[in-house]
């Protein structure tokens, strides 16, 4: 069995998860975050907040919903994928938001722990195998 030895062990990379950690690090803490997913960020990066202002963004732009208002009815449309287009957009943007999350961690010294945590006390936390910590990006 691994011993880890950390001043602040955060759970979850999270906005808040996130926050904490670098704020640790520049206390001169030794610190960690553990994620169960392979990639940080938790919700708001890799499936909430970002991905479907992203989504709803690249379908206003794509569809000329903003430009209707100067041109009229009339604004040209594209034939081409729309749907395929805006999905790339969200993969490309939650990437880039993915690599600047990990960058600043990793900036700051703070460790990635890809596994599930769970308290043995108030003073240790076990780590298990995660199940979705296979790479998703």
């Amino acid at each position: 069995m691994t011993q880890y030895d950390y001043d602040l062990l955060v759970i979850g990379s999270g906005p808040a998860g996130h926050r904490a950690a670098i704020q640790g690090a520049k206390l001169d803490k030794r610190v960690a975050i553990v994620e169960k997913r392979a990639v940080v960020g938790g919700v708001c990066i890799n499936s909430g907040t970002i991905p479907s202002k992203t989504l709803r963004e690249a379908a206003l732009r794509l569809s000329g919903y903003r430009e209707r208002g100067i041109y009229g009815a009339s604004y040209p449309s594209s034939s081409t994928s729309r749907c395929a287009i805006c999905c790339f957009r969200v993969d490309h943007v939650i990437a880039n938001e993915i690599d600047v999350a990990r960058h600043q961690l990793m900036r700051n010294d703070v460790d990635i722990l890809t596994a599930c945590a769970s308290f043995v006390d108030p003073h240790r936390i076990r780590l298990g195998r995660s199940p979705t910590a296979r790479a998703t990006t």
